[in-house]
């Protein structure tokens, strides 16, 4: 993939929910793979849901999910829920994450995936980041915005982080419901390394703002599990000093034309961020 990733924030974690408009009929059933063939005594069966966290933005290319409707766009590279597929006693036998769903829409794809959310032994999902304002956060709190935008856009964001709790709290009840298989709740990495100062287009004060954010953002996902059989994987100390920013980052951003600013990639994890800190995570409670 021949992008450079350099670090600008005018982008959005997905492709927006808008943008999708999906209606989430007609489900075709998964296609058979050769993961279908594993002949071991024991094997897992395996759902993924949620939103491009999930659907694997930042690595590969841009592809839109066979198993949805047109609109449900995924990364086509290596990720975390490839490497689970490739394990030898592990069948994907779902992948319906969607790039931009909110947990609203995450939960009205659970109905959908009853036959195979009945069968699944292990399900994962990201889910919460797309309700907050991603893109007006780190394009107010960049250079190109100002104090005034930056505090402004921070206090709503803090402000909605008690709804989006309660929203994905609703979420996975219904998921809950829907499985007696491990559901693994995944968090997300801080997007920023502040260690190295200043950065191009943001500085280190407002970096770490927004990384107390998500940190916020994660803790109210972690506590929308109490009451369910789901179970909250951090993946933020994986990511530790490999944000924007830091000297080998595990978060993709392009500012080369024609994608550029607009590259629906940016601000997600690369394909060595799915392997490296994802991967490892989920596979610890497996």
């Amino acid at each position: 993939m021949a992008r450079r990733r350099q670090f600008r924030f005018l982008t959005t974690l997905g492709i927006g929910a808008a943008a999708l408009a999906l209606t989430f009929t007609g489900i075709a059933p998964a296609t058979a793979t050769a993961s279908q063939t594993k002949t071991q005594s024991k094997v897992t069966d395996y759902v993924n849901l949620g939103d491009s966290y999930s659907a694997g933005f930042g690595s590969g290319t841009l592809t839109q999910n066979p198993m949805m409707p047109p609109g449900c766009l995924q990364g086509s590279g290596p990720t975390h829920v490839t490497a689970l597929d490739a394990r030898p006693r592990v069948n994907l036998t779902a992948n319906a994450a969607c790039a931009g769903l909110t947990t609203v829409q995450i939960a009205g794809t659970v109905p959908l995936l009853t036959p195979y959310l009945a069968g699944a032994e292990l399900v994962t999902l990201t889910l919460g980041a797309n309700d907050l304002d991603i893109r007006g956060l780190v394009t107010a709190c960049s250079t190109l915005g100002s104090d005034a935008a930056c505090d402004g856009a921070l206090r709503l964001g803090n402000l909605a982080i008690p709804t989006i709790g309660a929203s994905a709290h609703q979420t996975l009840r219904t998921l809950d419901a829907a499985t007696r298989g491990k559901i693994l709740v995944l968090g997300y990495p801080r997007l920023f390394t502040t260690s190295n100062g200043d950065q191009q287009f943001i500085t280190a004060k407002r970096a770490t703002q927004l990384n107390r954010l998500g940190d916020a953002l994660n803790l109210a996902i972690k506590k929308a599990t109490k009451r369910t059989s789901a179970k909250f994987v951090s993946v933020t100390g994986a990511f530790n000093n490999h944000g924007l920013g830091a000297n080998k980052p595990w978060i993709y951003f392009n500012q080369v034309l024609p994608a550029g600013l607009n590259d629906p990639f940016n601000l997600h994890p690369t394909a060595t961020g799915y392997l490296k800190g994802y991967y490892p995570a989920v596979k610890r409670h497996l």
